[in-house]
């Protein structure tokens, strides 16, 4: 009588273990209607930067250019790097699909970046556009004068 009831025991902790591994293959889970945010580099059609700051200065670059066509679409952040005389800059945005997307263009709108900690010289600053090309300009840091 023991054996039985450790049989039928074993059965039904089998059986519901096996229910439960092939349950969630059963189940649709409707991931593929929510769309994902998409990520995106910004055309940038132009910059606005100072000729020239100090060292002890903070450098404020104010971009301009279109981010999208409706309201889903807006700035995301900035990327930005110096190595040796160059600043180089991506400028990201992000479409977050909903159904109540007005139209209606969305620009950065002088959107801005701050840099700070400069030593001395020539500056290119070099903003990386979708299609792979680069918006250029430059500064000039000078010491500061005491």
């Amino acid at each position: 009588m023991k054996s039985k009831i450790i049989f039928f025991t074993g059965l039904i902790i089998t059986t519901i273990l096996g229910y439960m591994i092939m349950l969630p293959g059963c189940v649709k889970f409707d991931d593929d209607d929510d769309e994902q945010e998409t990520y995106f580099l910004i055309k940038v059609d132009s910059i606005d930067l100072a000729d020239t700051i100090t060292t002890s200065d903070t450098l404020y670059i104010s971009f301009y250019g279109t981010i999208g066509t409706n309201n889903c679409y807006s700035f995301y952040q900035f990327y930005a790097e110096t190595v040796m005389d160059t600043i180089n800059v991506e400028v990201w945005g992000v479409l977050a699909p909903g159904e109540n997307c007005d139209s209606g263009l969305v620009y950065l709108d002088g959107e801005q970046l701050n840099i700070i900690n400069f030593d001395e010289g020539t500056y290119f600053v070099h903003v990386k556009q979708p299609d792979g090309s680069l918006l250029t300009d430059s500064l000039s840091v000078i010491p500061v004068r005491r």
